[in-house]
């Protein structure tokens, strides 16, 4: 069965559907969820949240061909409660394993965005970690296609400031 089939499955009640919609899309949603709230034990809170969320309103999805956004939507949506509430109440210290020269990158890379403010990180994240296109990124904000364009330009110069880790991680796309 194809994905616009499970779609249109799970919006028709099929639980077994909605669930092989979500566990294909699950490596996705957790690196996602990771890179708003930086630890396991939250990124994996908040994929299972946002798999609820989805079960319960599933049926209100008027266009199924925008599913995956739709989804992104509402992990963005639960992840930035997550988000804020560590933030009132701890400090953000990547969780880190191991002592390679990438995982020191990747540390590097997670303070760099945690610094940049929210609405040119969500871009970035959107735009490189998930592959998606700047109209797609506009409908899942909410947002115009070219105020998505120049929130990428903004977040990249503020990334490329902080110097080493911009020029590794070669953000050119």
């Amino acid at each position: 069965m194809e994905d616009a089939d499970l779609i249109l499955a799970a919006r028709a009640g099929d639980q077994e559907a909605l669930s092989k919609l979500l566990i294909a899309r699950q490596t996705k949603l957790y690196k996602t969820a990771y890179l708003y709230v930086h630890t396991q034990a939250d990124a994996l809170d908040v994929v299972q949240e946002t798999s609820l969320r989805a079960l319960l309103s599933i049926g209100k999805l008027r266009q199924p061909q925008y599913f995956d956004t739709w989804l992104i939507r509402i992990l963005i949506n639960v992840a930035q409660k997550v988000y804020r509430q560590q933030t009132n109440t701890i400090p953000f210290v990547p969780e880190i394993t191991g002592d390679s020269t990438l995982t020191d990158l990747h540390a590097d890379l997670m303070s760099d965005l945690a610094m940049i403010p929210e609405n040119f990180r969500v871009v970035l994240i959107l735009f490189y970690f998930n592959d998606l296109e700047v109209e797609e990124i506009a409908r899942v904000l909410r947002i115009p296609a070219g105020t998505v364009r120049s929130r990428l330009t903004r977040g990249r110069k503020m990334l490329r400031e902080r110097g080493a880790v911009y020029r590794e991680y070669r953000l050119e796309r």
